[in-house]
């Protein structure tokens, strides 16, 4: 199989990933040794073994590029989705300082609502998880590879071989 049949499963495995890693709650999961990221490097062999069929022999490069494409991927959407969940947080932190009386309560959102994610942050943070996620994913691709890389073999079925006489009643 070409390198380009192995972009839309790695693309599926990719979105997984940055939609686990970018929505707020659902990032815990990679609390777990970045779970998400793993699962979603699994996810992306699983998507190209359903293309391949079942007689397609991966191997574990395969499942290191199709990890390490989707980690990529993942890294990048789960650093975009994060800032806009995080533009809204600041905006709902703005709205509910309205509501406190507390001088220092309403000290202390100021100071959370002025860490807003500049371009640089963003920048960096997406750096941060290019590498992390590519190393996870590639991890995932490989537990993938090992999970889903097995071809099943052919069925035997031969021309040349004699076939048993059909016994007529």
């Amino acid at each position: 199989m070409n390198q380009q049949s192995k972009f839309m499963p790695a693309l599926w495995g990719g979105l997984l990933i940055g939609v686990i890693s970018g929505v707020p709650g659902l990032n815990l999961i990679n609390c777990a040794c970045c779970a998400g990221v793993i699962g979603g490097g699994i996810f992306a062999v699983y998507m190209y073994r359903r293309d391949t069929g079942p007689y397609a022999q991966i191997t574990s490069t395969d499942g290191v590029v199709l990890g390490l494409i989707a980690g990529l991927i993942g890294a990048v959407l789960a650093s975009i989705l994060s800032a806009l969940f995080g533009t809204a947080s600041m905006e709902m932190l703005e709205q509910a300082k309205q509501y406190i009386d507390d001088p220092d309560a309403r000290q202390i959102l100021d100071q959370l609502s002025g860490q807003g994610m500049s371009a640089g942050l963003f920048f960096i943070s997406m750096m941060l998880n290019v590498v992390i996620y590519a190393i996870f994913g590639l991890i995932g691709g490989l537990v993938g590879a090992s999970l889903f890389g097995k071809n099943k073999p052919k069925p035997e079925t031969s021309l040349d071989e004699p076939q048993p006489p059909v016994e007529n009643p």
